[in-house]
């Protein structure tokens, strides 16, 4: 597996004396005391031990190959950053440590690359500056999480980051310059308390301001040290935007939408933290970082990862193929052991200088790599099973993805009653739920080109894996209003998968959201005090019917119901097709999970999403 540390530190064995060529006094500089170490000063205050690594690439390449670490992106460290400074000052001091960088990378026999600075108080200078650096051969940017009091959703923030998308610049946020520390001045509080914090302030006013919504989905961004603590309270932040409607700020939709806008590194030293991160964030949004070579980094540079129970393909990802991904870079297939091979030349280049691809924007390569039939010699129709079922999977994700929308459309609709541009998005949205569920029930026609003897030749192969293990599957039922928590003890054995569902439990479901609206909307009741569930469900059902009766006023949300119910009955229709498949390939067998095959399927074709929108129909032949 190749590691690609996205995350580390460097200092000049040298600079110039700041203080002296500007007159002003506390800027850092670099006091050697012995060979091969030195100290790092901010004026006349000691501020850190470092050593040669920091400085020497062959110290550096050295502790790479123990560590087996293909690639570092190297970048300053935050007290380099002068913010506070004037502009021609900090635009000195950026250029100074972005040419030294670059210089330290050329040492690097192509293994070091490097994220420049820039002068963040001064948009337009920072702007020009990244420019320069891009065209230098810089991978893209780091910068503090905020300037002064100006937070990352800050309008002059937000352009800058904009211009980053436009460069093709990746963007590593660092915390610095701690909030709260004349609190703090003890037991390195700024760092263990203060950094994580300023982490979660940044993400929420990314999310909560809106900027996410703005700014182009083409921005890679990643935030230090595992995100700080913002994995860790997004329930709470989620549950905050459900609940209040000053919590949900500007942004389009709950803050686990963006999740996918950003990703965070793996600095968090733990198994089990890494462990929750890698749920909540998935495998594609975690990097390898170690801020290496100081003593609060990884003492060995991926070992966390490495060691960890994380998937085979999960440690892939973090220790180098999100990376590339993230820093647009194509990495040679034998790294360490050829260092040509990471040369401009020879196989590790800048996105920025790349043209894309069909290929490499759809990762053919990998796509086509993920058949792995069980069968030996591998039985021709197996491929076919595989491949109809990634597809089932592929369409899984792509509704959740929908409906989660669906969801907050009709949330902000509940929001404002008055507005129909939310329920026309959720109607449109929810068409296309049911064309994807239309190619779904279609499939299974192609599945039905097998012969029972083709099947039964690798079915012994699949044991125990089963159709009934689907987590996405099962994410959609609860999604939709079909939540049984006695169906997590299925998925205990994918932890990942597990804490899913359970957030999906716990979370209001496309159901709860939709009588929710209409709830705003005052069509329908609130809850008597003490009625039975058959009462409530007779209240609801009536609520559709009204909407039905006063077509001409409530045409939008009669689209959202019409669509609800085709949805519905597509599912249906699904968990029917489903039926008839088993029964006609290896008829009233048990099923290779050890569920009762069709006999069990039978069962769930009375389960309905919707039942009130089909009840409404008999009401209205009263």
């Amino acid at each position: 597996m190749q590691a690609i540390d996205i995350h580390n530190h460097f200092f000049p064995r040298s600079w110039p004396d700041f203080a002296q060529r500007f007159g002003t006094p506390n800027w850092p500089w670099i006091k050697h005391t012995e060979a091969g170490k030195a100290d790092i000063m901010v004026g006349d205050r000691f501020f850190r031990h470092i050593y040669s690594a920091c400085w020497d690439p062959e110290v550096r390449l050295q502790e790479m190959d123990r560590d087996g670490v293909d690639l570092q992106v190297i970048s300053a460290t935050p007290v380099l950053f002068a913010y506070e400074r004037p502009l021609q000052h900090a635009l000195q001091s950026a250029q100074l440590f972005n040419d030294a960088a670059l210089e330290l990378c050329s040492q690097g026999k192509g293994r070091l690359k490097s994220l420049c600075q820039v002068p963040l108080q001064d948009i337009d200078a920072a702007c020009k500056e990244l420019s320069r650096c891009m065209r230098a051969g810089h991978l893209g940017v780091q910068i503090g999480n905020h300037v002064a009091e100006k937070n990352l959703d800050d309008p002059g923030m937000v352009t800058f980051l904009h211009h980053c998308a436009d460069e093709g610049a990746a963007v590593l946020v660092h915390p610095w310059d701690m909030m709260g520390q004349q609190r703090m001045p003890n037991y390195m509080m700024p760092w263990t308390v203060g950094m994580p914090a300023e982490t979660q302030l940044s993400l929420v006013a990314l999310i909560l301001s809106g900027a996410f919504d703005r700014l182009p989905s083409t921005l890679r961004i990643c935030f230090a040290h595992g995100g700080g603590s913002f994995s860790f309270l997004l329930g709470r932040l989620e549950n905050a935007w459900h609940h209040h409607r000053v919590a949900r700020g500007a942004c389009q939709f709950p803050p686990r939408h963006y999740l996918n806008r950003f990703y965070v590194d793996s600095v968090v030293f733990d198994e089990p933290t890494l462990q929750f991160l890698v749920c909540t964030m998935s495998a594609e949004r975690v990097l390898l970082g170690s801020d290496y070579p100081f003593p609060l980094g990884e003492e060995h540079v991926g070992t966390l990862i490495r060691e960890s129970h994380l998937s085979g393909r999960a440690k892939a990802q973090l220790l180098g193929g999100n990376a590339k991904q993230f820093l647009r870079l194509e990495l040679g297939a034998d790294a360490r052991g050829d260092n040509d091979a990471l040369t401009q030349e020879g196989g590790l280049s800048a996105g920025h200088s790349e043209r894309l691809s069909y290929s490499s924007y759809l990762e053919v390569a990998e796509l086509l790599d993920l058949q792995h039939p069980q069968s030996s010699p591998p039985h021709h129709d197996e491929l076919l099973f595989i491949i109809v079922h990634q597809t089932y999977e592929l369409w899984f994700k792509e509704l959740l993805h929908d409906l989660d929308a669906v969801v907050a459309n009709l949330q902000r609709a509940s929001a404002n009653p008055e507005s129909r541009d939310e329920v026309y998005e959720a109607a449109r949205l929810l068409r296309r739920c049911t064309e994807i569920t239309r190619v779904l029930v279609e499939q299974f026609t192609i599945l039905e080109t097998m012969l029972p003897t083709h099947f039964l030749a690798f079915r012994d192969k699949l044991e125990p894996a089963s159709g009934f293990q689907s987590e996405q599957f099962r994410e959609l039922e609860f999604l939709c209003g079909l939540k049984d928590a006695k169906m997590l003890a299925y998925h205990k054995p994918t932890p990942e998968a597990h804490r899913r569902l359970e957030r999906r439990l716990r979370e209001p479901s496309l159901h709860h959201v939709f009588f929710e609206a209409l709830q705003a909307m005052g069509t329908l009741p609130a809850p008597e005090p003490g009625a039975s569930e058959e009462q409530e469900f007779e209240t609801r059902s009536r609520a559709i019917l009204s909407l039905y009766k006063n077509e001409q006023h409530y045409r939008y949300w009669i689209d959202v119901c019409e669509r609800l119910t085709e949805f519905d009955e597509l599912v249906v229709s699904w968990r029917l097709r489903h039926i008839q498949l088993v029964e006609r390939i290896i008829g009233i067998r048990m099923g290779t999970g050890g569920s009762a095959g069709a006999s069990y399927l039978k069962h769930t074709l009375d389960k309905k999403f919707f039942p009130e929108l089909w009840e409404a129909r008999t009401l209205l032949t009263e």
